[in-house]
Parts: C-alpha cells; structure tokens; sequence
C-alpha cells in the first residue's frame, strides 16, 4: 500500500470506538469559537451551545447549488450535521465524511453538474442516465486530508470537483467546507466507475475522454485546482475486478493471498459476518467505502485491545488514538455479496442461505518515534481475495490538550509483541 505521510497540523475523525473516543485535532492552535465552542474540539470538546438543530429547508441539505460560474465544474451540496453522523462526543465520525462525499457526487453526476462541466469542458453533450448509468462505485480513494473536526449542529458545503476521465471511470476531487468560514474540514480524490442498474461496467465516449484531455490544463478551475484532466488512466486492477484482487501489482496480490499469518507477523484480523444491516448497498451489490472503513476501524480497535483497552488509555495514560491520514483506498465492485448458500432447500428445490463472512487483516507499523500507528489494512472475501484495502495513519494526543504524544509504553510493547510473534 502507498504510505501516507504524516499530518501532524490536521485535525482528525475519531475510531470511534463504543466506549465514546472522541474526534480531536492534531496539533491545531486553538481557533476562534463558533456559535459558542472552540472550532478545533478536544477529547471532551465544547459543543455549541445554540447547536441548529432545526429541520433544514430543501436547499440547506438536500439541493445542490448552481455550478460555479468560473468553471462549470464543480458543484456544492449542503449537508448539516445531525447526531446520526457524530460519536459520542458529538464530532463527526470519520467515516461519515466518505458518507456526505457520496452524497455530493451522486448530486453532482446526475443531477446535472457533470454535464454541465462537460459541456463547459468539451462542448459536448451527455446524460448520465440516457447512457445507461445507474449508480457510482468507488474504486479508489487517495490524498484524504482531515484538516478540522466537525461538530454537532454544523453547516457545511461539500464541493464536488471533475478532475480525469478514463475509459471507464472519473476522478474527482472533493472538499467539505464550513458553510460559514470557508474552512476547509476535509478533503479526498475519489475514483469511481460509472455502472448500470445490473451493475456493468459503463464506458465512457471516446470523444469526450479525448477532448477533456485535449483541454488546456491550466485554466479549467484558475486558483482552484491545478492540472486538471490529464493523466487520469482506470486501475490496472479494475479490468479483473470481477474476480481479482484490487492490489495495484502481481507482487502485492501475492503478498496479500489470505493464508493464515505466520510465526512473527504482526498481522490481526477481525471477521465480520455480512447481515444486510451491514451493507448500505444492499445484498447484491455488497459494501460501499464507508461500511469498508466501518469494519476497517473495527480491526483497529481490536488490535489494540477493544474498547476497553482504549478506554483506559484515554482515563489512565491520557491519551486517545485518533484517525488523522488515509491513503490508498482500493474496493473492487460488487466486492462482497450478502449470502451465500448452505445446502438443499425444501421440496421447491431452493436453498437455505447463510450471511457471506469476511475478514480484515491489518500490518500494523510504529512510526515518527512511536506518535504514529499506521495501519495497513484489507478485506478478504470467502474465497481468499482481497477486495479492498487501505493504509490508515492514527496519531497518539494528549486527552486534554489534543497534542501529539508518544503511544504509551504498554501498547507499543503490545505492538512488538505481535511483531516478534
């Protein structure tokens, strides 16, 4: 997996854990407060004391904004936070960023933005749906930033960006804002591929693949974005992804086959049975990025003990484990199916099914003198094939202060324990 470089000025989405680890920033100065709490929250972090928390109207949460007049690229989409999206301490989890980015390119893509960037672009013009184009799936997320915490009650606009075309997918990059300030909360380049209501591969025109990177590179979204539009090329993996592993090389796919870790590995695992309360996609499409990263932070949570052990981190050694960098993201589609059959039915001739099971495997590293866990995680399906993986980087801070700090002795002990086997 790509390595993520270490992002001690961001703030960070919380594991999120079930006794209540709170969302801390790392390493940010403190901010100027907000309807009355502290941008940048702590492990116990003022909430706003007039949280909105009020029904929105149509364009504060569920309208797209009109594309920006300077380019036609780009759409912002409203999302306010509400309780459903924070943890225990009312900050929002880090996986349901990747939740508000679907929303926004579902927004963007069929409801109208990408033909309008195209039409800007190119001067060609294209109809999602006309071409067959049922859903999105995210192949590839990269570049994650975890700039600042959001908070319960929050506004925020979610900016959709069209950066590359392949044959068969887009890249887009894609920023949560404050609505308010501006200020950026989090940021990541999504890779999806375009699909029908049976879930084929669509292809994109050849003559807009090839005029959008014809396009001059440096003026499509001036102060922006640069280059924009050219180099973008589908995952070499992509075109065995009904089968094969989403690993970038042959090395890595062999490295990764799921046999059972050896003496000396620092290897976990965690398995995680398929009930379709599991799969926001539904039995027949299997998981989407955000339940990926719901069973990957799972995985964490065990290796370092359950959420007691991180509990008695934060009230014992002060100290909370934070989400604060993510790279590298790869989910193969229809990566795993909900059920899977156990044997004869009745007389009818059907048969019984059983939920499908996967599991998670994690290589865990100490890094930056022991503040930083790194984790590189994957999904195994029941056959043994990776269908998705990730390098999350957790960064140690101080409970109170939200500073970064050295992981305490006894899990990094735990951490080479496991190493040396």
């Amino acid at each position: 997996a790509r390595r993520a470089g270490p992002r001690l000025s961001a703030g960070a989405g919380a594991m999120s854990i079930a006794s209540g680890v709170a969302s801390v920033p790392v390493g940010v100065p403190r901010a100027t407060p907000r309807r009355g709490g502290p941008r940048n929250a702590t492990a116990k972090p003022h909430i706003p004391r007039h949280p909105r928390l009020d029904a929105p109207s149509a364009s504060a949460e569920t309208s797209p904004s009109a594309p920006s007049t300077a380019s036609d690229a780009r759409d912002d989409l409203p999302v306010r936070v509400y309780i459903e999206h924070t943890d225990a301490y009312q900050v929002v989890y880090h996986s349901n960023y990747f939740k508000f980015l679907w929303r926004a390119r579902e927004a963007y893509v069929f409801g109208g933005g990408l033909a309008s960037a195209l039409r800007h672009r190119v001067g060609a013009s294209f109809d999602p749906t006309d071409a067959g184009w049922d859903h999105l799936d995210v192949v590839a997320i990269d570049d994650c930033v975890f700039a600042r915490s959001a908070v319960l009650g929050d506004d925020l606009l979610v900016r959709t960006f069209l950066r590359g075309i392949g044959e068969t997918t887009l890249e887009m990059r894609q920023e949560v804002s404050f609505a308010d300030t501006g200020e950026l909360a989090f940021a990541a380049t999504v890779t999806v591929a375009p699909a029908s209501a049976t879930g084929a591969r669509a292809t994109i025109p050849s003559e807009i693949r090839h005029r959008w990177r014809a396009g001059d590179e440096d003026g499509v979204f001036p102060g922006v974005v640069t280059h924009v539009g050219t180099g973008h090329e589908d995952p070499a993996w992509l075109a065995n992804a009904s089968g094969g592993s989403v690993e970038d090389t042959a090395e890595d796919d062999e490295a990764t086959k799921a046999d059972p870790p050896s003496v000396g590995s620092s290897t976990t695992e965690t398995r995680v049975t398929l009930f379709e309360s599991e799969l926001s996609l539904g039995r027949a499409r299997g998981a989407s990025d955000a339940d990926v990263l719901r069973w990957f932070e799972r995985d964490r949570t065990e290796a370092i003990g359950g959420s007691g052990a991180l509990s008695a981190l934060k009230e014992n050694d002060g100290v909370v484990v934070v989400v604060s960098s993510m790279d590298g993201f790869r989910c193969r589609p229809g990566n795993v199916v909900g059920s899977a059959g156990i044997g004869g039915g009745g007389g009818g001739g059907g048969r019984n099914v059983r939920p499908a099971v996967a599991s998670v495997r994690s290589t865990i590293e100490m890094r930056r003198r022991n503040i930083q866990v790194a984790f590189i995680q994957r999904l195994f399906d029941e056959t043994g094939a990776c269908v998705a993986r990730a390098e999350v980087t957790c960064t140690c801070v101080s409970r109170d202060g939200g500073k970064p700090t050295r992981c305490p002795a006894a899990l990094a002990e735990k951490f080479g324990a496991m190493k040396r086997g």
